[in-house]
């Protein structure tokens, strides 16, 4: 039996902890209420649903005003069908809908679009039919399946982007390593193969829907020519070309990633990374405003010429690179200085464009590998360059992220690191004005995705990412540059439970306006009740105010 004197240590001890975090809390509260600027992160509400170790996992899917979609594989079969679970949440992370629907056993799901009150699932047809699809689609509101079509093209078609744009279906990728872009309309059941793409040695990189229901492609020429070009087209639903609009990428230069925008603004612009012709890391990011009817020319901004991008580097070696930078370009020399980076979303505002990238290291695994198209889920690219087209903003088209059960190990390592958080900001002609960027602390994947979230604002910038059961936060103030951290825990359902462990299959993610979502696997230990440990999936709301 433990005496007063031997329980005064760790009482002494806890009571000094606590009066640590009161004065640390009191000290951020402080700062919050003497800087209008600093924006504040909360959890509103929470979602949970029991998870066996035998379950797949779900794949979280925002439906903007209209809630959040759970898809997933279940282990149920009616014949040679295999039963999915769509389960519909409201703002409020209540479950609306719960409905089960069956696809053959052997169809792949390969990407999802999401429309007013509508979600489109597209799967590929089993292994006999590689190059049929098929496409289910569910009102949200009603939550019920509201059609299937069989998508046969004739030709040997190998997928890489899916959208929908009027009542149209948008569908980009290969046929015979040459871009091609068809348009299937389900009422008519016909497929139109839209002139001018199959070009060889050309890449399609970006194919996105703008707000008027047009939509946007972008070739990117992949030649060994000395004279190549990136090429710009806009359509109308039915496939009619609006513009074109052709600008030379001067040699020796390698444009790897491209995203447009999508006419939330009037003017349309094409960011993303490049390199030397065949180094598959980036020197830095390009910009070019689309403007046929005047000179085009891309803007390159090296790595080393940003103030924030090198942040993720120890001090004396980002300085160094910094140096080395621009006495390389004083001197008429091309610096030296490359990494892993993929953009992944844009985001338009009244004053121009924000992009949001990662800094990574694809560690064991080459995440640019030509592995064969039907083992891969992202669908198929037969040149070296990851195509982040699946990731992006409502609307757009998501390639689906296989759900893997707690079980298999292979599917679950860890390969890929992700070191920071950068986002730019270009004015409407494509001019780079700023960049901030944070370290990300250890957080390894095992398929190359977004683990950071950004809000903006005109006086801050916020942000956050995922770590085990906690959110970190970083909030820069624009006008002095000032950073203030913090770490917040995810918030449980109550506060008697704790979080025993957490999977490192996880998301997190926009939802709208100023709503995001992070969802993930967690054991939970209330001892309270009769089962005192149980295995959950949840969703946490978050608003930043």
């Amino acid at each position: 039996m433990k005496t007063d004197n031997q329980s005064s240590t760790p009482i002494y001890s806890t009571r000094i902890t606590t009066d640590h975090r009161v004065i640390f809390l009191f000290l951020f509260l402080f700062a919050c209420l003497s800087n209008p600027a600093l924006a504040q992160l909360t959890q509103t509400h929470r979602y949970e649903r029991d998870q066996k170790n035998s379950s797949e996992y779900f794949t979280a899917i925002s439906l903007k005003g209209n809630g959040i979609a759970l898809v997933r594989e279940k282990e149920k079969f009616s014949g040679n069908k295999r039963k999915w679970e769509l389960v519909i949440l409201d703002t409020a992370l209540q479950e609306k809908h719960n409905l089960e629907f069956e696809i053959e056993q052997r169809h792949t799901l390969m990407g999802f679009e999401i429309v007013p009150h509508q979600l489109l699932l597209l799967f590929r047809m089993g292994e006999t039919n590689k190059n049929s699809l098929q496409l289910v689609t569910f009102d949200v509101n009603k939550g019920e399946e509201i059609g299937r079509h069989e998508i046969k093209p004739e030709l040997d078609f190998k997928i890489t982007h899916f959208h929908k744009t009027g009542e149209h279906i948008v569908l980009g990728g290969y046929v015979n390593n040459e871009p091609a872009v068809l348009l299937y309309t389900p009422a008519e059941n016909q497929i139109k193969v839209l002139p001018g793409f199959f070009q060889k040695d050309t890449e399609v990189v970006d194919i996105r829907v703008n707000q008027n229901q047009t939509f946007n492609t972008v070739l990117i020429d992949r030649s060994s020519r000395a004279e190549r070009k990136l090429i710009f087209k806009t359509f109308d639903e039915n496939g009619v070309l609006l513009l074109e609009s052709i600008v030379p990428i001067e040699e020796n230069i390698t444009l790897q990633t491209s995203m447009s925008s999508t006419l939330e603004r009037e003017d349309l612009v094409v960011l993303g990374t490049w390199g030397e012709r065949t180094s598959k890391q980036s020197n830095g990011f390009f910009a070019v405003k689309v403007d046929p009817f005047n000179e085009q020319r891309i803007q390159y901004t090296h790595f080393g010429m940003l103030d924030h991008f090198l942040d993720y580097l120890k001090p004396k070696r980002a300085t160094r690179i910094k140096e080395k930078t621009k006495e390389d370009l004083q001197s008429g020399k091309k610096p030296d200085f490359t990494a892993y980076v993929v953009p992944f979303k844009i985001e338009e505002r009244p004053e121009g464009y924000l992009l949001l990238a990662e800094v990574y290291n694809p560690s064991s695994v080459n995440v640019y590998s030509s592995n064969p198209y039907y083992n891969n889920p992202y669908g198929y690219n037969p040149y070296g360059f990851y195509n982040p087209y699946w990731s992006g903003y409502y609307p757009g088209m998501r390639v689906y992220r296989p759900s893997y059960a707690y079980g298999n190990n292979l599917k679950n390592a860890e390969d890929i690191k992700t070191f920071a958080s950068t986002l730019l900001f270009f004015d409407p002609n494509g001019k780079l004005r700023w960049d901030y960027s944070i370290k990300i602390d250890d957080i390894q994947r095992s398929a190359l995705e977004q683990v950071s979230e950004f809000h903006y604002s005109p006086t801050s910038v916020v942000f956050f990412y995922k770590k085990k059961s906690e959110l970190l936060v970083k909030n820069i103030v624009l006008q002095t540059g000032e950073v203030i951290s913090d770490v917040v825990k995810i918030k449980l359902n109550d506060p008697i439970e704790e979080i025993r462990s957490e999977k490192n299959e996880t998301g997190i993610g926009h939802w709208h306006d100023n709503t995001y979502f992070v969802w993930g696997y967690q054991t939970i230990r209330n001892v309270t009740k009769a089962e005192r440990v149980r295995d959950v999936f949840y969703i946490n709301k978050i608003q930043i105010q």
